[in-house]
């Protein structure tokens, strides 16, 4: 019988561990490279379908901005802002289409320390390249 209750309380706290992460990451992607180190985070790939997050943390004096570099050759992909559980959405890049801009955050975001960007795909996206840096 302890055995069982041990057993049972192990599988109930793997459970709440794995259900804290925010986000989840679930994706279908070829020759896919990506990199997130502290306030700055890219992706690059050939073939994407599905979903992929990034944590930048922001150190230092705010600017509450995010500066965005996006390009993708088909397909359509949507990037969202996520903090505490929720999401909004901020661009949709289009098959075709390039971004280089600096993106003013809500003041609602002004004391995150940490933000999620979201890349949701709308089906196959082909050859994407985005980048990001949170100030």
């Amino acid at each position: 019988m302890k055995k069982m209750g041990f057993v049972l309380v192990l599988v109930l706290t793997l459970a709440l561990f794995c259900s804290c992460g925010g986000y989840v990451k679930s994706y279908f992607a070829t020759i896919l490279i990506t990199s997130c180190q502290g306030d700055e985070a890219s992706m690059e790939f050939d073939t994407f379908k599905g979903t992929y997050n990034f944590k930048l943390r922001r150190d230092g004096a705010a600017e509450h901005t995010l500066d965005l570099e996006a390009s993708l050759a088909e397909g359509e992909m949507n990037i969202y802002i996520g903090v505490d559980g929720k999401k909004e959405l901020l661009r949709t890049v289009k098959g075709g289409e390039s971004y280089d801009e600096t993106i003013t955050l809500d003041d609602k975001y002004d004391s995150k320390k940490a933000i999620y960007v979201i890349l949701e795909s709308t089906g196959k996206c082909v050859d994407g390249d985005f980048e990001f840096d949170y100030n």
